[in-house]
């Protein structure tokens, strides 16, 4: 391929790179989310149980939202879960993306490399052709 071409390929690389870094930082910004979403979780159920064990007068409707959140939080901490997963998965599909992309960076970027040595080659060989000495004509090689 020509140097030119592989250049261009190395700039939609270079884009697909790009946007490969963004799904990463989208996935990680997930990832962060969910993290803090178990701890609010974590926090008010540690929360109630603290005011579960001090014994004290609780009335009838806060026990009975206890219970409701209690059983929200149980199914919000598996979403949670499930959604923490996929989201891992997806990372490390990215992470791999990323990898290979990188390696054809690197493959292309030899290619190049190795299109223009042959290219500059070529250029200096028609160079030469074109300004070899030339005989005038009628001169032979033992008038020399």
């Amino acid at each position: 391929m020509k140097p030119r071409t592989l250049a261009r390929l190395e700039l939609m690389a270079a884009a697909a790179t790009a946007k490969i870094r963004e799904e990463i930082l989208r996935h990680n910004t997930v990832l962060g989310q969910i993290e803090y979403q178990k701890r609010v979780l974590a926090d008010y159920r540690g929360r109630l149980q603290e005011s579960w064990r001090h014994g004290g007068v609780v009335a009838a409707g806060h026990a009975m939202r206890a219970e409701v959140f209690v059983a929200a939080s149980d199914e919000a901490g598996g979403k949670i879960g499930v959604e923490a997963a996929r989201t891992q998965v997806m990372l490390d599909e990215a992470m791999q993306a990323l990898a290979r992309n990188q390696q054809k960076r690197r493959g292309l970027t030899e290619a190049r490399r190795k299109a223009q040595v042959v290219e500059e080659r070529e250029i200096e060989r028609r160079l030469e052709l074109m300004t070899s000495w030339r005989r005038p004509k009628g001169e032979t090689e033992d008038e020399s």
